[in-house]
């Protein structure tokens, strides 16, 4: 029998941190996605994918793969992108089929109690759902495939539309949970960073640049009904845009048969500027019944990606973008709402954590004891993980042209460039930029009412 106990911490310890080894605990998230970050801003994919690869394998497969999707994206491989975000989607609706929601976690539940949240497989937040579809959108949109676009953007509307419902549920059984605990009032001042960075959206789920992009695609392929209907979202959630009340006024008169008769064309430029911000980490002294203890948790610092705006012109007309998606401000409010769950979860964890070192002291001697402190030390990480590859914050702009090819010039943080557009009558053409610090510009395939 102590001989069983005296193997115990030590069998424990080898399992744990192996297992954590895998999931970002001796190596922060943060750390390892720089590679592929930079990798992708220069535009070698293959650098960037060989990084990913090990991970896509692991129990944080789901991002990865939504970071190697990204960077197909950002480096022009719209059908690579597109494939591995299939995996993407399939892996969250594998999720919604478990029996039970936490499933996947059940053999890490041990492992997350004494360890932290980095011993769970990464399940994703409810704002990267939303972004896979509505980047999967564009991944079909570039290739031709209307009707691939289309569903896909309908898709963006319903998981907008649940995680809403699911995100009320959610929140109030965290309330109910977290009663007695400590709250984030508690530690006003070491949250403040992300606090200010939640302050700039009024949801962490509602996108109005998706909302956008859905209604300019449907606009261009003559479905006005459901065009005004995602403009009118987006309007919703970002009212201070003049140009959204525009392009309602503009759609509304197009589905009451006003076709117009300038004989123009739309051109829609969508900027993605920057990368999302990485989480850092911060330790906090909770109180629990055994005395104060300090405990790590992810935030965001006041560091955040200030939106600059992309200057476009073309046939003498200028315009510049206007924000109209802060992609870092979501990620902000959706680590905030899950604060007041961790603060829970780690009152436990320190708990725990103090009453096995005392077993260890009072049973297992100085070896036992001083394992049990070298595993707690280095067990207490901060769970950093986050899709960083997505923008810090998307803008848009307009412009109305005449029918033919025109130069396009665009002028951003990320440099200057000039590119060849076609403008047809009645039709949509989108310029779609991603801002990495060097331009990666895009003409989508002109839309037509068909």
């Amino acid at each position: 029998m102590t001989r069983t106990l005296f193997r115990f911490p030590l069998l424990l310890a080898a399992t744990l941190l192996t297992g954590c080894a895998t999931n970002s605990l001796f190596n922060p998230y943060p750390n390892q996605a720089a590679d592929w970050k930079q990798a992708a801003a220069v535009g070698q994919p293959e650098a960037a994918f060989s990084r990913l690869e090990k991970g896509t394998q692991g129990g944080d497969r789901l991002l990865y793969l939504q970071e190697r999707a990204r960077v197909a994206q950002i480096t022009d491989l719209p059908a690579d992108s597109q494939q591995t975000f299939s995996q993407v989607i399939t892996l969250y609706d594998e999720q919604d089929e478990q029996a039970r929601i936490r499933l996947s976690s059940a053999g890490g539940g041990l492992g997350a109690l004494m360890v932290n949240d980095n011993a769970l497989p990464y399940r994703g937040y409810e704002y990267e759902r939303i972004a896979v579809h509505g980047l999967q959108a564009m991944n079909y949109w570039q290739q031709g495939d209307i009707e691939g676009a289309a569903v896909e953007f309908r898709r963006v509307t319903l998981e907008q539309q649940v995680a809403e419902q699911r995100h009320e549920r959610e929140i109030g059984r965290a309330e109910d949970e977290a009663a007695g605990a400590p709250t984030m009032d508690d530690f006003d001042s070491q949250f403040a960073g992300l606090n200010t960075a939640a302050a700039t959206v009024r949801s962490s789920i509602q996108n109005p640049y998706f909302y956008y992009l859905a209604g300019v695609f449907r606009e261009g392929t003559g479905n006005y009904n459901d065009a005004l209907v995602d403009f009118k979202k987006a309007y919703e959630i970002m009212p201070e845009m003049p140009l959204l009340q525009a392009d309602i006024e503009r759609v509304s008169a197009l589905q009451r048969g006003r076709r117009g008769s300038d004989g123009t064309g739309q051109v829609v430029i969508a900027y993605e500027q920057g990368y999302i911000p990485p989480r850092q980490e911060i330790s906090l002294p909770i109180p629990t019944i055994h005395g104060y203890f300090a405990v790590s948790f992810p935030t965001y610092g006041a560091d955040m990606v200030v939106p600059r705006p992309l200057q476009v012109s073309a046939e003498g007309k200028s315009a510049q973008t206007a924000v109209i998606t802060r992609f870092d401000g979501m990620a902000a409010r959706a680590l905030k709402e899950q604060i007041p769950a961790m603060l829970v979860r780690q009152t436990l964890r320190a708990a725990a954590k103090y009453g096995a070192q005392k077993k260890a002291n009072d049973e297992l001697g100085l070896l036992g004891a001083l394992t049990t402190q070298i595993y707690n030390l280095v067990s207490e990480r901060a769970d950093l993980r986050s899709w960083l590859t997505l923008p810090a914050n998307a803008q848009i702009a307009r412009l109305t042209l005449s029918p033919g090819t025109h130069a396009l010039a665009l002028s951003g943080l990320g440099g200057s460039a000039n590119v060849e557009i076609p403008v047809t009558q009645g039709g949509t053409t989108l310029v779609r930029v991603i801002d990495t610090g060097q331009l990666h510009i895009t003409v989508m395939p002109v839309l037509e009412e068909r």
